[in-house]
């Protein structure tokens, strides 16, 4: 295994490491995590761009679960993202495997376990024992979408509009306007490739139309939304999609005197968790790991991170007492032993 936590330096290394990889292959499958962010949407439209200019490899990317938010619906649309789901992939029939914003044996992918896997580029912390041939990653970089963005520049690729649209969005949704977990070199990855960006795409992008269930979950959100001190807990119960509870966590830690925010969906059988602060250096990560039990199936970074529970033969009884334990952790984790919880909004 050739291991490179990227820094500038060491760009060009890993840019020959990648080369060294992909030589000989005709096609290179991409995996996506689950339910695909902007980042990684961005992150493996990268790396395609990356394999064909450099060894003329095809790729193509693929994803288990939904892709729900109208965001991410818009960008693959109005950027020509080309996404398969894993469900119709022949793994035997690509020469290599790579994973983006992810990792193999992490419980946010859908990777069956005895695929190997050729190439890993990632912003979380690397396992130390993770199978795969060349790990790239930097868990102080924003977005995994700024390592092959400077792998881009170094190997002098020219951006079409829609890669570096998308490059720059998932700069932007990732770290939030540049303002949560921001790298330097981040920043400089945005301004990069902003110039070369079709703002209309951007535009319709960020601003895309939502569809009335995301109305009807907002409501349910703020319903059952409730408080203590800092915290909020927003138990959504069966969602469509798992990124509205992501996009329920960052809304809810606007809300002025809070500091740190979890949100809770079912989606099948499973519970996803998705949590928030604005503290700097909160290790969040370790937080969502602490509330789910279970560090594969829990992951992130210092003021974001998720997780999934599994749960099977449940009914929705079960899934109240679950947000009532998951509820009680979150605050135990945090540091209080007994929390008074009251609705965030009081009744009309």
């Amino acid at each position: 295994m050739v291991k490179f936590s990227q820094s500038p330096n060491k760009i060009k290394a890993v840019l020959k490491a990648l080369e060294n990889q992909l030589q000989g292959a005709e096609s290179l499958l991409i995996i996506l995590h689950n339910n695909p962010d902007p980042d990684a949407i961005a992150s493996g439209f990268a790396l395609a761009t990356l394999a064909e200019s450099l060894c003329g490899v095809k790729s193509t990317m693929a994803y288990g679960g939904i892709l729900g938010r109208a965001e991410n619906r818009a960008m693959v649309s109005q950027l020509e993202i080309p996404l398969v789901k894993t469900s119709s992939i022949r793994y035997n029939k690509f020469d290599r495997i790579a994973m983006v914003d992810t990792q193999p044996g992490q419980g946010n992918n859908s990777l069956p376990a005895d695929i190997h896997t050729h190439i890993v580029f990632d912003h979380h912390a690397s396992g130390a024992n993770i199978d795969a041939d060349l790990v790239v990653y930097n868990s102080k970089l924003g977005a995994t979408a700024t390592l092959l963005c400077e792998l881009l520049m170094a190997a002098k690729i020219d951006l079409k509009v829609n890669l570096a649209t998308a490059i720059a969005y998932a700069i932007r949704s990732e770290t939030q306007e540049l303002r949560r977990e921001a790298n330097k070199r981040d920043i400089q990855a945005f301004l990069t490739v902003y110039p070369l960006c079709s703002l209309p795409k951007m535009g319709a992008i960020t601003n895309p139309t939502l569809l009335n269930s995301y109305f009807q979950e907002l409501a349910i959100a703020l319903n059952r939304a409730c408080k203590f001190q800092h915290l909020i807990f927003v138990p959504l119960g069966y969602v469509d999609a798992p990124e509205i509870i992501a996009e329920m966590s960052d809304f809810f830690l606007r809300r002025e005197r809070t500091s740190w925010a979890l949100a809770v969906g079912n989606v099948d059988d499973s519970m996803y968790l998705s949590l928030r602060t604005n503290k700097k250096n909160a290790r969040a990560f370790r937080v969502i790991q602490k509330i789910v039990g279970d560090n594969a199936n829990a992951g992130g970074h210092n003021q974001f991170a998720g997780g999934k529970i599994d749960l099977e033969h449940s009914d929705a009884g079960d899934m109240m007492l679950l947000e009532d334990d998951v509820r009680t952790r979150f605050a135990a984790v945090l540091g209080i032993k007994k929390a008074n919880w009251k609705p965030l909004i009081e009744k009309f």
